[in-house]
This record gives C-alpha cells, sequence and structure tokens, in this order.
C-alpha cells in the first residue's frame, strides 16, 4: 500500500486499467463514519481535517481486486502533512474491508488537497503502480488546476542548523495538527498537553550532528495558536502536566511570580528523564527542545528559534 498525492484538487479515477475496471460511483465515507470503514487508522485522517473519502474498488475475472481511496482534505498543508506523518505513523494499521497493510509512503509531493491510497489484497503485491499512478498517466479527468502550493510555513521557517552543530535531518520534518500524532513521533504523554487542536499548526523536527552516533541529536517542536491567549494557556497546561511544577524562573535565571506558568521570561530549562529540555513562549508561537545534553545547548536552540 502506498500513499500518494494527487494532482488536481478533484480528481476522477479511469474507468478501466488493464483488466481491472471500476463502479460508476465510489463508496462516499464521512468523518463521522470512518470508523465503521476502517479499524484502528481513523484518527491520522481525522487528524489532518478530513473531509470526505471516497472508495473505488477495482476488479477483473481471476484477479484480486484493488481498492482505490482517495481522502479529501481542508487544505493542502493537510496533504502535505499525512504525507510527512506516514514514516512516524507506520505503527497505525488499518483493516478497510478486512485488509490489513503497513503503511509505505511513496515520496511524491504535488498540488492537492486530495491524497490518494491503493491497497491490493494480495501479500506483497502494490496495487499503486498501475493504477493510481497510471490512471494520473492515462487520462484521469481533473478539475480545478492550480500551481502548486508551498509547503506549510512551520515547515519551511524551521533553520538548516541550530546550536552551531545541529543539521537538520531531511527525513525528520512533520507537519501536524493533533496530540495523537505528535506522540507517535515523541510521546509527550496521554494528555493533550500542548493543547493542540485542528486550529493549531505545529512542525516536529529531528536535527542530528554530521558523523554523530545515531544517539547525537536533539527534538524541536514549533506550535503556532490562533491567539497569544492560546499558547499562554498550552505553556501553563505543558509545565504543569509534563515538568509536574509550575516554573519558578524563566531561562535567564530571573525570579519567577509564584503563580503557575508565569516566568520572569516565559522560558523553562530542565533536566528530564532523556536528557535537557525546554520550551519558550514567543507570541502565538511556542518552541520546544528536548534530548539535548546540556543546559547551554537547550538555551542556545530556544535564543535561535525565534518569530
Amino acid at each position: 500500500m502506498s500513499l500518494i498525492l494527487a494532482s488536481a484538487v478533484s480528481i476522477v479515477p479511469p474507468a478501466r486499467v488493464d483488466a481491472w475496471s471500476r463502479p460508476e460511483s465510489p463508496q462516499v465515507v464521512a468523518p463521522a463514519d470512518i470508523f465503521r470503514y476502517m479499524d484502528g487508522a481513523g484518527e491520522l485522517y481525522l487528524a489532518y481535517r478530513l473531509v470526505r473519502l471516497e472508495a473505488w474498488e477495482y476488479t477483473a475475472e481471476k484477479e484480486d481486486p484493488i481498492l482505490l481511496e482517495l481522502y479529501r482534505l481542508e487544505s493542502s498543508d493537510d496533504a502535505y502533512g499525512l504525507l510527512s506523518a506516514t514514516g512516524a505513523a507506520s505503527r497505525w494499521r488499518s483493516t478497510p474491508r478486512g485488509r490489513r497493510h503497513r503503511p509505505r509512503p511513496l515520496r511524491r509531493r504535488a498540488p492537492a488537497r486530495l491524497v490518494g491510497r491503493s491497497l491490493s489484497a494480495r501479500p506483497g503485491h502494490d496495487g499503486d503502480g498501475g493504477l493510481a499512478c497510471g490512471g494520473d498517466r492515462d487520462g484521469a479527468r481533473r478539475r480545478g488546476r492550480s500551481p502548486s502550493p508551498p509547503p506549510p510555513a512551520l515547515a519551511t521557517e524551521l533553520p538548516e542548523t541550530v546550536a552551531g552543530s545541529y543539521r537538520l535531518r531531511t527525513d525528520g520534518v512533520t507537519f501536524l495538527r493533533s496530540h495523537l500524532v505528535l506522540n507517535s513521533i515523541y510521546f509527550l504523554g496521554t494528555a493533550n498537553l500542548l493543547r493542540l487542536s485542528p486550529t493549531t499548526q505545529a512542525a516536529a523536527a529531528r536535527y542530528a550532528r554530521p558523523g554523530g552516533a545515531g544517539t547525537e541529536g536533539l527534538r524541536l517542536f514549533v506550535v503556532r495558536y490562533p491567539t497569544e491567549d492560546a499558547a499562554r494557556e498550552a505553556l501553563v497546561q505543558f509545565r504543569e502536566g509534563y515538568l509536574h511544577r509550575p516554573a519558578t524562573a524563566g531561562a535567564s535565571g530571573g525570579s519567577a511570580d509564584e503563580r503557575p506558568g508565569v516566568a520572569a521570561e516565559d522560558a523553562v530549562i530542565a533536566r528530564v528523564e532523556d536528557g535537557w529540555m525546554g520550551c519558550r513562549i514567543d507570541g502565538r508561537r511556542l518552541v520546544l527542545a528536548f534530548e539535548a545534553p546540556d543546559a547551554a545547548t537547550v538555551k542556545a536552540v530556544l535564543d535561535q528559534v525565534r518569530p
């Protein structure tokens, strides 16, 4: 099974590909019905603001059927995010109509709010090569073609290097809106500690030292909230839920108000189980760093990643 991003806002797949043919109309699945259609993977598509799913089953005599799924999302940012999350979300397994597959992304990017996925019941048979891609070549009718949109701004604003020697891993950037997706990348807790929602945008990135050991790296998360108040409320909840105590000093070491979540520099640096971490609020944005080797590295990252 593969995920591809269709090259149009709307697409009608070909009626016939080789020996396979489809019915005149697809099965249409609304977001509220996604869990009736599949087991275990619906959260992933809802996390990227699913509008509807169109499922086309191609059949051929003496051949296994091939299922083509077209997921319509609210924006091209959501489509980009879904593709960026497929590697981190490989633990999700879906069972539409009794089929079971492990997601394997096809590394392609094109302008659309439509993500396609093809599945075959035959083990080891990848149905998308002849169907989803073939349909794109051989006359799928497209409507509403538009120029290719850029990736989400948060994904492009991430610095190439942080703290002097850590470089951005090209395979380590994920755009997301859901704490379920975040926890599949880096587990913070069962609760939604960062208050992620469809109105928030977040970019998760992995950085590594060139030539360093596999464990020498750090994690960077940038979350943009709809308002400054929403960002501050998320910071308070994160401090209390993740660090299990209100902050008492900012990153600069200054004194802080005793009220929960109010610090001199709206920042915290602390030693946790997997190294040093830190967080800082800047207007509507919350920046978090994890797995750093020392406090100085965390402070350098927080000072660098600003609007």
